[in-house]
């Protein structure tokens, strides 16, 4: 089972434009984000945010996907619907064209198919708002949270979770391994936690460090690691780093002082093989 990160920052790249921070001028390509999105044994996209169209431009040859699920309908993990469309529209391929237009190395396996987006009620319906005139070219199947369903050898899973008025949810991937991919949240309920307890990896929120210059809506590292040894999963990735945490260098040395060698950060381009 294969986890790549595509992009690990927050709604905003890092380094942030005309910022001289100790984040954004640091030379460590670790610091260098871009919007949140996670890739699942080369075929299943989970959030598809603004960057998209560049986090999967090296990747042409090789991943082939089949479906996407999202987390939640804000723009930084739903703007990569233009750029979806743009790749799986086979009516825009001129013939003759090359792979910029993907008609010979498409990532859909059946070209002929529209690409499967399975999400609750509400974050279709929030996707759709965004995009009035390229929500055609995919097929919307609504799932139901805490109700599991099968697609390929997996398992999934959607659970609510507490982020903002908007509906936002968390979600399960049960393979080879269990895996809880949560880039956005406040709180989870109690038959949440439920659902996302004892995973071989949990995927957290990491929008600020604590309580000084804490994120609206996002819950601090600080108070995501004391959930996450309720949780107890074995290791635990920090996802969706803002411009109030640090550098990856010295986040990494602070959760593993504070949850122990289990807690790490993530970055774009890190590949987990379970």
């Amino acid at each position: 089972m294969t986890i790549r990160f595509l992009g690990t920052s927050a709604g905003w790249p890092l380094p942030r434009l005309g910022c001289n921070c100790e984040i954004c001028t640091s030379e460590d390509q670790k610091d260098r984000r871009l919007r949140p999105s996670l890739l699942v044994n080369d075929f299943l996209l989970i959030d598809a945010g603004p960057d998209l169209y560049h986090q999967l431009q090296p990747l042409a040859i090789g991943p082939k996907l089949e479906a996407v699920l999202i987390t939640h309908a804000h723009p930084d993990h739903v703007l990569g619907f233009h750029d979806l469309s743009h790749i799986y529209n086979r009516f825009s391929r001129p013939k003759g064209r090359g792979s910029l237009f993907l008609a010979q190395n498409s990532f859909a396996r059946n070209k002929e198919e529209k690409l499967k987006v399975f999400a609750p009620h509400e974050v279709i319906n929030g996707i759709k708002k965004h995009f009035e005139f390229v929500t055609f070219n995919f097929n919307f199947i609504p799932t139901e949270p805490s109700n599991s369903f099968d697609l390929d050898h997996l398992k999934i899973t959607y659970f609510e979770v507490e982020h903002t008025k908007r509906p936002c949810f968390g979600i399960k991937i049960k393979g080879e391994k269990l895996i809880s991919y949560i880039p956005d949240f406040k709180k989870i309920s109690k038959p949440s936690q439920d659902i996302c307890r004892s995973c071989d990896v949990l995927i957290m929120d990491g929008s600020s460090l604590g309580s000084k210059g804490q994120v609206f809506s996002h819950i601090s590292v600080i108070d995501a690691i004391s959930l996450a040894r309720e949780l107890k999963p074995k290791k635990v990735f920090f996802t969706h780093l803002g411009h109030m945490t640090g550098r990856h260098k010295d986040l990494e040395e602070f959760v593993q002082e504070k949850g122990g060698p289990g807690f790490h950060i993530a970055y774009d381009g890190l590949e987990l093989n379970l």
